[in-house]
């Protein structure tokens, strides 16, 4: 009976001692080995690595030019023209025709001279739709190269401009062009004619015809005095 209670105790007290380890092993690992094992990241006395450092931007000092911008100043158009009409003009020839006749009296040795000196201009087929406003006339010795506008008698240059100004519009003068059926005829005193044109030399006359739109039209004839 004793041997067996011995064997009994002698198991069960093993095995609460072996429990009674186990706890104090638990118990003592919670506070001796946590104390004595280095934390993980462990500080050492080696020199860390160096840490990368952004390079450093040296500002960019030059100045910057600036273009100039668009100009986008108002435009101002050309006025707008009216549909004008034909400048003035002379149908071609045989239709239209500018001509300068000389004529003088008979030589003064035979028939002493009276009365004037003649200088007739030829027109037809002159065209102005837009009407004539003005007319200019001018002759000259090219001979000599001299004005002689100045030897006809202001009166019949007069005259032959208020013979154009005003005409072209008409119908007849649209159809058929402004003719001076027999000519212009411009009487010069015969002494100042002797005195600025003599035999063989050539007198030229410059008509200059502008209408109401300010368009011209030059013409120019030639003659040889005899």
């Amino acid at each position: 009976m004793r041997r067996r209670f011995g064997s009994a105790l002698g198991r069960g007290g093993l095995s609460l001692w072996a429990t009674c380890a186990s706890v104090a092993l638990i118990t003592g690992c919670s506070s001796e080995t946590t104390s004595g094992v280095p934390p993980l990241l462990a500080s050492s006395g080696a020199t860390p690595p160096p840490v990368a450092v952004a390079p450093t931007i040296a500002p960019n000092l030059t100045p910057i030019t600036f273009r100039p911008g668009p100009d986008f100043a108002p435009i101002t158009p050309p006025p707008i023209q009216p549909d004008l009409p034909d400048p003035p003009s002379l149908r071609p020839a045989p239709n239209g025709e500018f001509n300068l006749l000389l004529s003088a009296p008979p030589n003064p040795a035979v028939i002493p001279p009276v009365g004037s000196a003649f200088v007739t201009i030829t027109l037809r087929g002159l065209l102005a739709p837009g009407v004539i406003r003005s007319v200019e006339v001018q002759f000259f010795n090219i001979s000599r190269g001299t004005d002689i506008t100045g030897i006809f008698l202001p009166t019949a240059i007069e005259q032959f401009r208020n013979t154009l100004i005003g005409r072209g519009n008409s119908y007849d003068d649209r159809i058929n062009g402004i003719t001076l059926t027999n000519g212009f005829t411009f009487p010069a005193d015969l002494a100042a004619y002797n005195t600025n044109v003599a035999a063989g030399e050539r007198v030229l006359v410059i008509v200059v015809i502008r209408d109401s739109f300010g368009q011209a039209l030059r013409l120019e004839a030639r003659a040889q005095a005899t």
